[in-house]
């Protein structure tokens, strides 16, 4: 993300949180160990048999800037990445920052650091991840929603009141043989 508030700053943009977003595995149990074993295997079958893709699907072109090769920004999809990752147990998973994982304080802590670093104001939550079935979703989402996501509401105070880069529902419905232009208005 560095290079890309660069790039903001070199465009005179303002440095809202919110105009980045980033993807983030995320399982929560009561504690870490928990977290561990029960999701763990999940997260095995996930790096391990679901993300094979075709290299010349992982860095198609026009998927990076000339600026981002020149720079040797790797697409995380590349075999060496993929290989490290289907490699790895986890418990390292979770320590090399794959996954966001474990009790909610572990979880809270880990996601802040995450935000604060990246300077991201919104995240993207993959809380189901690989073969897991839905009563362990429901499990971590319940967690997460109680317990982690209102501590982790306030990091960006200065920006509270940004909303420029949220969904907002069109004025008026767009009715059946109308066009986009004249709902609009």
């Amino acid at each position: 993300m560095e290079g890309y508030w660069q790039r903001v700053a070199e465009m005179g943009k303002d440095d809202s949180p919110y105009r980045a977003t980033f993807a983030q595995i995320i399982c929560v149990a009561e504690t870490d160990a928990e977290a561990e074993r029960v999701y763990g295997p999940h997260v095995s079958y996930f790096f391990n048999r679901c993300l094979h893709v075709f290299p010349g699907f992982a860095d198609a072109p026009g998927y990076r800037t000339i600026k981002t090769i020149q720079a040797e920004f790797l697409n995380q999809l590349t075999r060496p990445q993929l290989g490290l990752a289907a490699s790895l147990s986890g418990g390292e998973l979770i320590e090399r920052g794959y996954i966001v994982a474990g009790s909610p304080e572990t979880v809270r802590q880990r996601m802040e650091e995450l935000i604060k670093t990246l300077r991201v104001g919104n995240i993207i939550c993959g809380i189901h991840v690989g073969n897991m079935p839905p009563e362990k979703t429901r499990y971590s989402t319940g967690l997460f929603a109680k317990k982690v996501m209102p501590q982790l509401k306030g990091i960006w105070k200065d920006y509270e009141g940004d909303e420029r880069f949220w969904i907002h529902p069109l004025p008026k419905r767009v009715v059946p043989g109308s066009s986009v232009a004249e709902a609009a208005t």
